[in-house]
């Protein structure tokens, strides 16, 4: 096999309080359209002589992307496996499958066309200040949720968490690696211009301009 350069970071979490989280995020520019999935492998371990060690499903690892990070967002989440501490652990101990985050971006969109839907109903609790929390349908134990009205044309933040989702403080230490898009859409889009000059007799002349741009259209570095 060939060995890539992976881009990995350590997230060490001690004493989180119940239900609390602690993240790491960056500034961006990102048209996510062209791309379907996204996806990231990651590894979670108790600390060395920790009292407060947590059993698999204490600890969850999340991920947002909007145009900032506390009111417009979307975000998955997704129950930590632990690994023990061994000298023998293979690459699936350490990386387990239940730990990846891997998820098509249809699912967000249309978990934002589900919350419209119910806020033009008038569901209770439904609207674009609270989260909006669903299973994502393919791993029940996975969730989506939103906050506002992000977009995936312009993400502005991307956030990487952990979070302590059981009722007693914990400590743990997440490793999160080869942070990717794939499925790059290829097929291309388009765009028009159009102009109208209309001369309405002796009232005066009137001008009408629009432009229109479809995803997939743009400069080759975009």
């Amino acid at each position: 096999y060939v060995r890539q350069n992976e881009q990995s970071l350590s997230l060490k979490v001690t004493e989180l309080s119940p239900f609390d989280a602690r993240a790491v995020y960056k500034n961006t520019s990102y048209d996510l359209r062209q791309y379907k999935r996204i996806e990231m492998f990651t590894h979670a371990e108790a600390l060395v002589n920790d009292s407060n060690v947590p059993t698999d499903g204490d600890m969850s690892v999340f991920i947002r992307l909007g145009s900032d990070y506390k009111n417009n967002y979307y975000e998955y989440e997704v129950p930590l496996t632990l690994t023990a501490h061994s000298t023998t652990a293979s690459n699936k101990e350490i990386w387990p499958d239940a730990n990846k985050i891997s998820f098509a971006f249809e699912i967000l969109t249309d978990l934002k066309l589900e919350r419209n839907s119910d806020k033009r109903k008038g569901v209770s609790g439904v609207n674009f200040q609270t989260v909006y929390s669903k299973p994502d349908p393919n791993n029940g134990l996975n969730t989506r949720k939103i906050v506002g009205n992000p977009s995936l044309a312009e993400v502005k933040t991307i956030m990487i968490g952990v979070r302590n989702k059981s009722n007693t403080v914990k400590s743990a230490e997440v490793w999160v690696n080869e942070l990717r898009l794939s499925d790059f859409n290829e097929s291309g889009g388009w765009a028009a211009n159009a102009n109208l000059n209309v001369a309405v007799s002796d009232l005066g002349t009137v001008n009408v301009g629009g432009r229109i741009e479809t995803a997939g259209f743009g400069a080759l570095d975009q």
